[in-house]
């Protein structure tokens, strides 16, 4: 069974290669300003992305579904608000103090330059952001199934499906890892016989074209089973 909802997710995508590549490219540009825009980009991106998501799965399957918009809205938007508020926490958290700044107030290095910075920490404001990041991981995880079930249209309300959120939090990363491990031999083929410049960079590519594209399609599949 696992190996038969990896078979057909890899089918859709590789039949499906051009939607594949609109969809990861969606989808980067989506992440990306979830973490170029504190707060307002992970609204951005959790408000816009089921939709991609949605768009992605009906052009490779041809099926119909009705989304439930608002669920995989707040299913994402919950746990990915708490990890950009964490990493706030995380960064207001390093503080760095240019010495040219104090060469003013009478200050200076041991070498009389004022071209260096001392980074300063703040153990507590790390410590929290690092918890409340941790918490929205958890949350993300047993909010799997609530997301991709919403997005089939099996799901119409925010709520925890422990046991299948766990099983497809299971089957995507399972997947993960065996993907992983066949690209790994090809970055040491590549590094080998080549450069491993040019092995990592083939790995890189690998990893956003295909694994990203079939991960969305493994989870979709399985939770349309559950």
């Amino acid at each position: 069974m696992v190996v038969d909802i990896y078979k057909k997710a890899f089918e859709y995508m590789r039949k499906n290669f051009a939607d594949s590549i609109l969809f990861v490219i969606s989808a980067a540009v989506l992440g990306f300003l979830s973490i170029a825009l504190p707060i307002l980009g992970v609204i951005i991106y959790s408000y816009f992305y089921p939709s991609v998501v949605s768009w992605y799965y009906s052009k490779v399957t041809g099926e119909n579904i009705n989304p439930d918009y608002k669920t995989s809205f707040l299913s994402l938007l919950i746990p990915n608000l708490l990890a950009s508020i964490g990493i706030i926490f995380i960064l207001n958290g390093i503080t760095s103090v240019s010495v040219g700044s104090l060469a003013s107030a009478g200050y200076m290095n041991l070498f009389g330059l004022t071209g260096y910075q001392y980074v300063s920490y703040n153990p507590t404001l790390i410590i929290i952001g690092w918890a409340i990041i941790i918490i929205s991981i958890i949350l993300s995880i047993l909010l799997l199934y609530t997301f991709y079930g919403s997005i089939l249209g099996k799901v119409n309300k925010l709520s925890i499906y422990f046991e299948k959120s766990l099983i497809l939090f299971a089957y995507i990363l399972l997947y993960t890892i065996i993907a992983s491990v066949i690209l790994a031999i090809i970055y040491v083929i590549y590094a080998l016989t080549i450069s491993i410049n040019y092995g990592m960079a083939i790995f890189f590519i690998l990893l956003t074209i295909f694994v990203v594209p079939t991960v969305t399609l493994v989870a979709l599949l399985k939770a349309k089973e559950l």
